[in-house]
């Protein structure tokens, strides 16, 4: 039947090693997934399954996803679909914005098995509308409204059940907080607009205090965006008004330094926070960029050299549009433009021609991947199933795609787990071999790399400082040269 599909629409690719639907509106509707996170041992994400509406859907990527709950019954819709980052996860429970059709859209946890449970920040029927979820140990911060104070910082402690308004940049109705909330060096960084001036600001919970953190735009607005916490610094795009937008890095005392100097802006990212456009990999950072010509490619600046250079393409000289850069199977996993394949996803492991991981849609057409989502070996995404089918929830494991490679000539142990200030991977190798040890949050995001290392044959110890993390869970992995998954296992940090 598929190939009889493909054959009349032109654009069905045939069936992908390692691929797997996760169809919540079965049929030639669109169940759309938004905001993708990582829960339990699958993700959560918000779809419409063309009956319900929006809600909460979970899944372990071996089931259908499943409806958590009809959540709004008396109405369409129980989410709202534009919110920027409005799911966390804390101690194994998931917090999200969902409308019940009375509160208007609120907080509400979910557990896993029960029906969620609201947690109602602005009583009536207006809604606190939270959004921009960021954990600081085990604490929820985010951005919420309230009549008599627009959109401000919140948090909401689990442990006392309390929802607390924490700023109030601006006083009175008008909103300060726009956003790009996280967690970073046991503070809280977030956007917010003073007076028409829109810069990077910050919250110590220690001793509850909030100010800006740099003017970089002095007398105007810089905009920072698209933040980032990678190798213990705080990454982010912003314009000081003489060069355009540009890659920043902020190391939690100095002043934030600009890296790159295009004149003209050479960070190239559409402001959306949901899209990360910057990573690290093998001890340089990979990021979005454009030429004079505003032709978008993976760039990389090299702290060695303090050049900013393209790292590769996947169009020749004609623009890329890369986006969605994501660290997964030890290497950097990207959608991006073809001229011949349309926008599909795409691996590069910082030296070889990036390769195409799979074509979705055949041709020139484009599954256009997003909201790329690692979790342990599986890759999950929302991409356009091509025909007129819509867009749906997909699992990629690359272990499936080929068996070859996979063994792993020794052996890992990570000890203590739990860890607090430090544990130690010990590596048994049978021969000398290039590996890359790596931990990741629950979101996926690299929070300490060793970068790839020749390893000798025998024991290697591997010391982790899981004292610079935060207290959680995390995945600590080793990926050989190659770019398989050899060992994986969850780290715990007390």
């Amino acid at each position: 039947m598929l190939a009889i599909i493909a054959s009349l629409t032109g654009t069905i690719a045939t069936a992908q090693p390692g691929l797997k639907k996760l169809d919540m509106n079965i049929g030639f509707g669109s169940s759309y997934p938004l905001h993708i996170t990582p829960f339990g041992n699958g993700v959560a994400c918000y779809a419409n399954n063309g009956s319900k509406g929006w809600e909460l859907f979970t899944t372990d990527g071996t089931a259908a996803p499943a409806m958590v709950a009809d959540l709004n019954p008396l109405a369409g819709n129980a989410i709202g679909q534009f919110y920027a980052q409005p799911m966390a996860v804390i101690q194994s429970k998931l917090y999200f914005t969902g409308d019940n059709g009375f509160s208007g859209s609120e907080l509400f946890t979910y557990n896993g098995s029960s029906t969620p449970s609201l947690i109602d920040i602005e009583l009536g029927a207006d809604g606190s509308s939270p959004d921009n979820f960021a954990v600081l140990n085990n604490v929820l911060y985010f951005r919420a409204s309230s009549g008599a104070t627009g959109y401000e910082l919140w948090k909401y402690d689990p442990n006392t059940t309390l929802a607390t308004r924490l700023t109030d940049i601006m006083p009175g109705s008008d909103s300060s907080v726009t956003g790009n909330i996280i967690a970073f060096n046991n503070k809280v960084y977030f956007t917010a607009d003073s007076n028409n001036n829109n810069e990077l600001w910050v919250y110590d919970p220690l001793i509850s205090t909030v100010q800006m953190v740099a003017e970089i735009n002095p007398g105007g607005s810089s905009n920072p965006m698209h933040l980032i916490v990678l190798n213990n610094k705080l990454y982010f795009s912003a314009d000081d008004g003489n060069f355009g937008r540009e890659l920043y890095v902020y190391d939690g005392s100095n002043p934030p330094t600009r890296l790159t100097d295009a004149g003209t802006g050479s960070f190239d990212g559409m402001p959306d926070t949901k899209a990360p456009l910057i990573t690290y990999y093998n001890n340089k950072i990979y990021f979005v960029g454009s030429n004079t010509a505003a032709e978008k490619q993976l760039y990389v600046y090299d702290p060695g050299t303090g050049n900013a250079t393209v790292a590769a393409s996947t169009n020749g000289t004609n623009s890329s549009e890369p986006s969605w850069i994501t660290l997964y199977n030890g290497k950097i996993y990207f959608a991006a433009n073809n001229d011949t394949k349309g926008i599909e996803l795409w691996s590069f492991d910082g030296s070889n021609p990036p390769t195409n991981a799979f074509e979705l849609c055949a041709g020139t057409s484009s599954s256009n991947p997003q909201q790329l989502t690692p979790v342990g070996d599986n890759l999950y995404f929302r991409a356009l199933e091509c025909g007129g089918i819509g867009d749906e929830l997909f699992k990629y494991n690359f272990k499936e795609v080929s068996v070859t490679n996979l063994s792993f000539d020794g052996k890992a142990t990570l000890f203590p787990n739990p860890a607090t200030t430090t544990a130690t991977l010990q590596l048994q190798l049978n021969k000398a071999e290039s590996i890359l040890v790596s931990i990741t949050d629950m979101q996926g995001r690299v929070v300490y790399t060793t970068g790839m290392q020749n390893m000798p044959a025998g024991e290697t110890n591997v010391a982790l400082p899981t004292a610079r993390l935060q207290a959680g869970i995390y995945n600590c992995s080793v990926t050989g040269s190659t770019g398989n998954k050899y060992y994986s296992t969850q780290l715990v940090v007390k």
